[in-house]
Formats: structure tokens, C-alpha cells, sequence
């Protein structure tokens, strides 16, 4: 069994054929799609009402940048990957431990980045699924 079965995955991205490609290859890699977001507001509000494990966030979402998001996301110990058509231009210094897609990505390159967020789950020594699930069930 691999590591991304049932792995929930938030997608962050402004671009809805990018969206629809992300969703597609998360669904062929064994991973389930947690939640879509957009916006850096609906992103924001995904944070706090969307259960998953790690997210792939999109840096240049409609002319707003995705630091806050990963500010957010690295304070929560919540893994998560860049996607960018601009290198890794455009991220904070604090973030450079993190994965980097460059648009376009193939779907081997996404398996290898959420490889990457699988295993800062395990490190983290939970994921957010069975930490929340497991809260939930009193």
C-alpha cells in the first residue's frame, strides 16, 4: 500500500483548468481531494472547516501571494507544496524547505512532492485526518 492511499489533499489554485488537472492526478495517485480552493479568502476559511493532511497551494492566486497560507499551514505543522509558473521566485526565504512545482507539472512530479508532505505527516507523528477523526469520536 502506498504511502498517498487516502492521503486528503487541499487544493489551492486560481487557474480551473489547473485545478481540474491537480484533482484528476491527486485522484490517480491514490490521494483523496479533501477540499478546492480559489482565493486566498477561500483558502482561509478551507484552513479552519476542510480536514486534510497536506495542501498544495498555488503562489500567485488572482495578484495576492500564498505566504500567509503557508505561514499558517508551517505554525499548524501542516505539510504542503508550492505550485508556481515562476520558480521559486515570489517565496519567502522561510519557506524554501518546502516542495516546488513548477507549472506545468507532470504527475510524476506531484507524486514526488506529496511523497515529500507524506513524510513530514509521519515525522509530525499524526496527520490532521486521524488527529481531527480521532477528536471526534469523544
Amino acid at each position: 500500500m502506498s504511502k498517498l492511499n487516502g492521503l486528503r489533499v487541499l487544493i489551492v489554485e486560481d487557474e480551473a483548468l489547473i485545478a481540474m488537472m491537480a484533482e484528476d492526478m491527486v485522484d490517480s495517485l491514490g490521494c483523496v481531494v479533501a477540499g478546492l480552493a480559489a482565493s486566498v479568502k477561500d483558502a482561509q476559511q478551507a484552513l479552519d472547516q476542510v480536514i486534510f493532511d497536506v495542501a498544495i497551494l498555488d503562489v500567485n492566486l488572482n495578484g495576492s501571494n500564498s505566504m500567509g497560507l503557508a505561514a499558517t499551514l508551517k505554525q499548524r505543522r501542516t505539510p504542503f507544496a508550492f505550485t508556481t509558473g515562476y520558480g521559486a521566485h515570489g517565496i519567502d526565504s522561510v519557506h524554501h524547505d518546502m516542495p516546488v512545482l513548477t507549472k506545468p507539472y507532470s504527475i510524476a512530479d506531484l507524486e514526488m512532492a506529496l511523497l515529500q508532505c507524506a513524510d513530514r505527516c509521519q515525522v509530525a507523528g499524526t496527520s490532521s485526518t486521524t488527529s481531527m477523526t480521532d477528536s471526534n469520536r469523544g
